[in-house]
């Protein structure tokens, strides 16, 4: 799917085929903004699984995007296992030659009491456990605490990158192309809500998109690694905070 996929759709609907009310580059920044809001409400939307290398100690970080080929993320979804030996660099690329030990997830309360002192234990390049607290989703700690020599396989979610031109492919998957659609929709005609019919149909388009999300409640701890460990559902249901 590339921006033009959604752009030619909309100017179908909106009888502005000849791009005389809404331009091109305002029609695209509608588009990336509807991939980051999908992004949001559905994690799963915009996934990548990458073999990170730990940092001495327990407290460990997503990719922030400052790796090339690595895209940045905006929240844990799981840690899967040890990896040895690996080949290749980037998220698309990368093959595990060498897996190891699975890691589970545990609550952080179990070490705690276990042993106060677990984030002082000696470092091992091959770690059991991985604790996740959702209010840090780009933060996640292990134990025993890692060497610079751990790696770990984790999924995680990755920020949509921005389409600029009308031929740019879009990071999220096609089947979201009505969503965003509508949004766009959405937000061409909130730029002229002015006229009261423009408004009915700029809320109406928000609310098609709202229901093909399946947005509900509580958005972001439905893919939780912490909260689905402990029996919640992905489908848990979302919320359309800040649309």
């Amino acid at each position: 799917m590339i921006a033009s996929d959604i752009t030619s759709r909309a100017r179908i609907l909106l009888n502005d085929i000849d791009a005389t009310r809404w331009v091109d580059s305002e029609l695209i920044k509608w588009v990336n903004d509807a991939q980051k809001l999908v992004a949001m409400v559905r994690p799963d939307a915009s996934v990548a699984t990458y073999v990170m290398s730990c940092v001495a100690g327990t407290k460990q970080k997503i990719p922030d995007g400052t790796v090339a080929g690595v895209g940045s993320g905006f929240r844990l979804l799981d840690v899967i296992r040890n990896v040895s030996a690996v080949t290749g660099t980037t998220t698309s690329n990368q093959v595990v030659t060498t897996a190891g030990r699975s890691v589970r997830i545990v609550d952080r309360e179990v070490l705690d009491t276990q042993d106060p002192y677990w984030h002082t234990a000696t470092g091992v390049a091959e770690v059991k456990h991985f604790i996740y607290d959702n209010r840090s989703p780009t933060l996640f700690y292990v134990y025993p605490p890692a060497t610079t020599a751990a790696k770990l396989e984790i999924v995680y979610s990755v920020a949509p990158t921005d389409a600029t031109v009308l031929a740019d492919t879009l990071s999220i998957s096609d089947i979201y192309q009505d969503v965003i659609l509508n949004y766009v929709m959405y937000r061409a005609y909130s730029k002229d809500a002015e006229y009261a019919s423009n408004a009915a149909l700029a809320s109406g388009y928000l609310s098609v998109v709202n229901q093909m999300l399946g947005i509900k409640t509580q958005k972001d701890v439905a893919y939780s690694p912490d909260l689905n460990s402990k029996g919640s559902s992905p489908a848990a249901g979302l919320t359309a905070g800040g649309v």
